[in-house]
C-alpha cells in the first residue's frame, strides 16, 4: 500500500492525513523537560509521570517503527473580539461530544481497513488520542507541512490549528515524511498580543500559570481575582490565540468536519444553578465535564459577576443551598469584591 492509498482510507473517515513520522523527537522532549522544570505546567501533576514513555514513544507499542498522524477539524468560524451583546463563550472543542471516543473509533476503523491488506496482517497497531504520555504535537510537527506556532498549537498552513490530533503507531515500516523548509510564524505575534493574561509572552512557550484555559478547566479551587475580568469573554477554556492566527483566517473554508455537531450551550444562570441532573443533561459526554459540576458553576458565577448579570443575586442564593468547594469560596469572593468594577 502506498501513501496515496493510505491517505484515501484516512479521508474516507473524515480525517485529515497529516503524514507519517518516525518515533523520535529528542529535542522536543528536552524542551518539554525544561518547560516543566520551570514550573510552567502549573498544577498539571500528571505531566510529571511516565517520562520513560514520553521520551521513547516506541515503548507504547513494542516494535513500533512510525506513527500515522491524523487530524479532525472542529473550528466553528468564530470571530474576535466578541460582539457587545455576546455572552461569554466556551472553547470550540468543548461544544460537541468528547472527541477522544470519536477520534479513537475513527482510528480503529482505519486500522481494521488496513488489516484487510495482506501486508499488514502480521503487524501491530495502536491508536492514541491524547490518552497516553506522548508528545503528540512534537510528533505531528515532523510531518511535511505542520509546525508548532508561537501559540504552542500545531498549525497546518492550509488547515489552520483547529485540529484534534490522533496517532496510529504501527510496526509496519511506512515511508516517513521528509523534512522540508516550512512556512512558519515569522514575525507575526498576534496570538501574543491578543492573549489577555500574558500566558504567551515568550515565543513558543505557554505559561499555564497564566492561561485562562488552565484556570477554568484544570484548576479545582478558587480562581485568583486577577483573572476574573477575562471570564467575561470565556468561562471555559479560551480560543483567542487561535482565532486571531492568520492561518485560521485563511482556513475558514475548511472548518468543521461533518461528524462534529456542536451543542447549544445553556445560559450562565442555568450553569451557575444547575443540579447534578442538569449537569449531566447539559454536558454529559462532552469535554465540559473535565471541570466538574462545581468547577463550571464557579466559572459561571464569576462570569455573571464581571458582566453584571441581572440574575447574579439569585444564583448566589442558590449557591447558599447547594455549595461545596469551591462554590462557597467563590461566593465569598463575589460578596467581598462585588462592588468593584472588574470589566
Amino acid at each position: 500500500m502506498n501513501r496515496s492509498q493510505l491517505n484515501q482510507i484516512i479521508q474516507k473517515e473524515g480525517l485529515i492525513p497529516l503524514g507519517v513520522v518516525p518515533l523520535f523527537y529528542s529535542e522536543s522532549f528536552e524542551r518539554f523537560l525544561r518547560w516543566r522544570n520551570e514550573g510552567k505546567h502549573a498544577g498539571l501533576k500528571y505531566l510529571e509521570k511516565y517520562d520513560e514513555l514520553r521520551k521513547e514513544p516506541e515503548r507504547l507499542l513494542p516494535g513500533a517503527k512510525c506513527a500515522i498522524i491524523v487530524a479532525l477539524r472542529y473550528g466553528q468560524s468564530e470571530s474576535w473580539p466578541l460582539r457587545d451583546e455576546e455572552t461569554p463563550r466556551v472553547a470550540q472543542y468543548a461544544k460537541f461530544n468528547d472527541y477522544h471516543q470519536l477520534l479513537k473509533r475513527m482510528g480503529e476503523r482505519i486500522v481494521t481497513r488496513l488489516k484487510t491488506e495482506s501486508n499488514f496482517k502480521t503487524h501491530s497497531f495502536r491508536v492514541l488520542v491524547d490518552t497516553a504520555p506522548v508528545l503528540e504535537r512534537a510528533l505531528a510537527a515532523q510531518t511535511r507541512e505542520s509546525f508548532i506556532g508561537k501559540n504552542t498549537c500545531l498549525i497546518h498552513p492550509s488547515e489552520g490549528s483547529f485540529l484534534l490530533l490522533g496517532e496510529i503507531l504501527t510496526t509496519f515500516t511506512f515511508q516517513t515524511d521528509q523534512k522540508e523548509k516550512k512556512v512558519e510564524c515569522g514575525t507575526c505575534s498576534l496570538c501574543q498580543v491578543e492573549c489577555p493574561t500574558g500566558a504567551l509572552n515568550e515565543d513558543y512557550i505557554l505559561d499555564s500559570n497564566r492561561c485562562l484555559a488552565y484556570w477554568t478547566i484544570e484548576n479545582r479551587g478558587p480562581i485568583p481575582e486577577e483573572f476574573w475580568p477575562h471570564l467575561s469573554k470565556y468561562y471555559f477554556g479560551c480560543d483567542i490565540c487561535q482565532i486571531v492566527c492568520p492561518f485560521n483566517e485563511e482556513a475558514k473554508t475548511h472548518f468543521v468536519a461533518s461528524k462534529v455537531v456542536p451543542r447549544e450551550m445553556p445560559s450562565l444562570y442555568e450553569v451557575a444553578t444547575m443540579n447534578q441532573q442538569d449537569y449531566e443533561r447539559y454536558f454529559g459526554g462532552t469535554p465540559m465535564t473535565r471541570a466538574k459540576r462545581n468547577g463550571l458553576r464557579r466559572n459561571a458565577l464569576i462570569a455573571m459577576c464581571v458582566t453584571r448579570h441581572p440574575k447574579l443575586n439569585e444564583a448566589l442564593q442558590y449557591a447558599k443551598k447547594d455549595g461545596g468547594f469551591p462554590i462557597e469560596e467563590t461566593s465569598a469572593q463575589i460578596k467581598k469584591y462585588g462592588e468593584q468594577s472588574f470589566v
